[in-house]
């Protein structure tokens, strides 16, 4: 990595301490005020996001390295010279040319030394750079699995898109992009995804201004399908964000149903709006609603809906890859509070089936108590309702290798799918 690029990565990282914005916004900022060609915004994504995730493993070797302290204003530089190194990037004879007085050898031998500690928590705290509470969750939910499971929520996360049917094939689309130097394969299990292999400024392809795509993770993509609309049908989302799932909705519609997107944030909408302009998506009607209640109009519509997507608020947890900094961002008081807006949206929806009408309840968290819990709460608090299994949806050979063991939830894990981690389950209306 030259100077330059190195000293972006200790601005991103100055920028980022103390700071409410989210990683990615930081870098959006930074690479619109420098001219980086593809490889070099890359590089400095991938080690900023490094950085963030890897910060508790950070300071422990800064600490067993540097038993005298370390100096406010070289504090930065050095974290990137230690991240290096843990990460074999940097040898210790280098790093010591560079900063003679820092065990160098002792931080090139922590990351076996912290996985081979006799306290599993622990150890997967410092290997994986969390705080203790979390990493006991994830010891306490997948035992054994969990160090490969937070190893793959560390590493770099794949640049997937998502074909728009409504203006080409995936075919096409990997064609058109191939023309502009850009390859891509097929994702493993949506059906109109394509993963790019080539670094790329996808944003100023003709492909993407002509609304060909939408970059899209793989496991988003299959929540979806998962949905799986009628033809025709009428579908409410929920909690549409950027839309990003109504975009892909659209798509599954052919244009030939109804899509309501329901936002608190005005921003996010307008961000949808022109997204569905160049995607060509003109079925989708975007509405501001507050975030605690649902106006009659929104009541009405999903009275008659076919299906209603609540893609719920969640700790984001599946999802650290993209926002390593979520770590530190959400704590255990968080995630009651996420608990009860779960329950709160899930039940509003479900109370509004008509009979044959489906929710799907969707987040991109690994953890049981805002997934299957969530579920089996509303299950057993309202009557009349069934739950669908993926299997039957996404038919058995698709949906048994994205699912749990019984077939019944969509579930993917990066150590195991390599897309984020992400949850959906399907509630019916039997009466």
């Amino acid at each position: 990595m030259t100077e330059p690029l190195e000293a972006l990565v200790v601005e991103l990282l100055r920028r980022a301490e103390g700071s409410r914005a989210s990683a990615s916004a930081l870098l959006s900022d930074v690479f619109r005020a420098h001219e980086l060609k593809p490889r070099q915004q890359k590089r400095v994504k991938e080690l900023f996001h490094r950085m963030l995730a890897w910060r508790r493993l950070i300071d422990h070797a800064l600490a067993v390295a540097t038993p005298n302290g370390v100096a406010p204003r070289v504090a930065e530089p050095l974290r990137f010279l230690v991240a290096q190194v843990l990460a074999g990037e940097l040898g210790p004879k280098a790093a010591r040319a560079r900063i003679p007085w820092v065990d160098w050898q002792r931080v090139a031998a922590l990351p076996e030394e912290v996985r081979t500690l006799p306290d599993p928590v622990q150890s997967l705290a410092l290997s994986a750079s969390l705080p203790d509470w979390l990493a006991r969750r994830f010891h306490h939910e997948f035992g054994a699995a969990a160090a490969e499971l937070l190893h793959a929520l560390n590493q770099r996360a794949p640049l997937t898109l998502r074909a728009n049917t409504l203006r080409c094939s995936r075919e096409e689309l990997a064609a058109r992009l191939r023309e502009e130097g850009i390859e891509t394969r097929p994702t493993r299990f949506a059906a109109q995804g394509l993963e790019v292999v080539t670094p790329a400024q996808l944003f100023r392809t003709a492909a993407f201004r002509a609304g060909w795509f939408e970059m899209q993770d793989e496991a988003s993509q299959l929540v979806a399908e998962v949905v799986a609309p009628p033809p025709a049908g009428a579908v409410l989302d929920a909690c549409a964000g950027a839309g990003g799932k109504s975009l892909a909705l659209a798509a599954l519609l052919a244009n030939q149903g109804e899509i309501l997107a329901l936002d608190a944030d005005a921003g996010r909408l307008a961000d949808l709006r022109q997204r569905a302009r160049r995607a060509g998506a003109h079925d989708i009607r975007a509405l501001r609603v507050p975030p605690d209640a649902w106006p009659a109009e929104v009541e009405e519509f999903a009275r008659r809906a076919d299906r209603i997507l609540v893609d719920a608020p969640c700790s984001g947890f599946g999802a650290l890859r993209r926002n390593p900094d979520a770590r530190w961002r959400v704590d255990e008081s968080d995630l009651v509070r996420l608990r009860a807006t779960q329950v709160a949206l899930l039940t509003r929806a479900v109370r509004l089936l008509r009979p044959g009408a489906r929710a799907i309840y969707a987040t991109c968290t690994v953890l049981r108590g805002e997934n299957e819990d969530v579920v089996r709460e509303v299950l057993a608090a309202e009557p009349g309702l069934e739950p669908v299994r993926v299997v039957e949806v996404l038919g058995g050979e698709r949906g048994r290798p994205i699912s749990d063991p019984d077939g019944c939830y969509l579930r993917t894990l990066p150590h195991v799918h390599g897309s984020d981690g992400f949850f959906a389950a399907i509630l019916r209306r039997c009466r």
